[in-house]
């Protein structure tokens, strides 16, 4: 048996289904820990025989993001990433694109650190600058140094997670994306982003080339989605904001009953004061 073919094997078999946002939603509760191989390659974006050729040791060259939605689906460590592209590809894997520390306004990144509520920020370009421990627990795509854009629109866990992923998430964001592109042409990052996703998938170059939506921010915007351990859908409020000085977004992405509490106490708050 192959190396590679050993390693997936237990690493897809240690796997909680419950922990894969969405899972337990469309596929149902699981009797036992663990994902088949058609689990994966439905995560991944696949077919289930092209993803067991790649168990089996059977593909001579992988491509890197591909390799890179089994590093999520799995939840792979660093050091379990290493040895994939080892096995998969007899090389090192390319480093994962993550912030650089310059870039990190300390002030924010305290703000960001104190909320109890998921909270990230990002740039221009919807690259993660910083994110707190409650964002991590519920979108763990965020450890990946992934962008924002890149995967809410082509990634298949994304379509998982994203309840009427379309009409509600690709559709605004998709539009906030060719925006920022018109305002910025030659902004070789937002270039960058934008050719991507439609080289990634058709479905969302279809959006982002084709589509009408108008969408100018999300903030206020109540959407639902799944998260990790929990079965039944969650609506979550978008709170967002910038710092002037050098444009900075902050997101807090607040539960939405928890929203609506404070909504409904503002008036008797504003009264006693």
């Amino acid at each position: 048996m192959p190396p590679i073919t050993r390693m997936l094997k237990m690493w897809r078999e240690e796997r909680d289904p419950c922990a894969v946002p969405g899972f337990t939603a469309r596929y149902g509760s699981r009797q036992r820990k663990g994902l088949t191989q058609r689990d994966v390659a439905e995560l991944s974006g696949v077919t289930e025989g092209w993803y067991g050729r790649l168990e089996r040791g059977k593909l001579d060259q992988v491509g890197d993001e591909f390799l890179d939605r089994i590093v999520r689906v799995l939840d792979l460590d660093s050091a379990q990433r290493a040895h994939l592209w080892l096995e998969a590809n007899g090389c090192e894997p390319p480093p994962l694109r993550y912030s650089d520390p310059s870039t990190i306004d300390p002030v924010v990144a305290a703000i960001v650190h104190s909320l109890k509520y998921p909270a990230y920020t990002f740039d221009h370009c919807w690259d993660i600058r910083v994110f707190n421990q409650a964002a991590a627990r519920d979108y763990p795509w965020m450890l990946h140094g992934i962008n924002v854009m890149i995967w809410a629109l082509c990634y298949p866990e994304a379509r998982l997670q994203l309840i009427d992923w379309e009409e509600t998430w690709a559709k605004p964001m998709a539009s906030q994306l060719r925006r920022a592109l018109k305002a910025n042409p030659d902004d070789v990052r937002l270039n960058e982003v934008c050719n991507h996703i439609r080289q990634a998938d058709p479905v969302a170059r279809r959006i982002l080339d084709e589509d009408v939506t108008a969408v100018i921010h999300p903030d206020g915007d109540r959407r639902r989605l799944y998260l990790p351990h929990q079965h039944e859908e969650t609506e979550v409020e978008f709170v967002a904001l910038a710092r002037l000085r050098d444009n900075t977004r902050l997101m807090i992405v607040a539960p939405g009953d928890i929203a609506q509490q404070v909504k409904e106490a503002m008036p008797s708050v504003i009264s006693g004061m």
